[in-house]
């Protein structure tokens, strides 16, 4: 099994994925793929946030704390003038928004054409 194949991966699926590995060369998948994901971005920046329970949206925010308070001392220092605290915490929330969506459109099938 290669480091990027999970266990619900075919066996013979690996054959494909290290001749295309081969082909392609570094940095070409990200071209190839680049459109497609800058596509699905923009429709999900234009759309709703994926529907999520209370709690989930109560462990977003805690997350979203954690990782302010996580923050190097460098980037902190560089901040603390700024007064972007407000700001700063509702990207980190839309980060995590947008991962849990892509997450979620991977998961369903959603991105298969990768």
């Amino acid at each position: 099994m290669t480091d990027q194949q999970t266990p619900q991966d075919p066996d013979w699926l690996e054959e494909f994925e290290d001749l295309a590995n081969e082909e392609l060369v570094e940095g070409s998948a990200c071209d190839q793929v680049h459109p497609i994901i800058a596509a699905w971005y923009e429709e999900i920046m234009t759309g709703d946030p994926p529907v999520s329970r209370d709690a989930v949206w109560q462990a977003m925010q805690c997350l979203t704390t954690e990782v302010l308070d996580d923050i190097p001392q460098e980037l902190a220092a560089a901040l603390a003038d700024l007064d972007v605290d407000d700001v700063l915490e509702e990207w980190i929330t839309e980060l995590l928004l947008v991962g849990r969506a892509f997450q979620m459109a991977l998961d369903n099938g959603r991105l298969d054409d990768l």
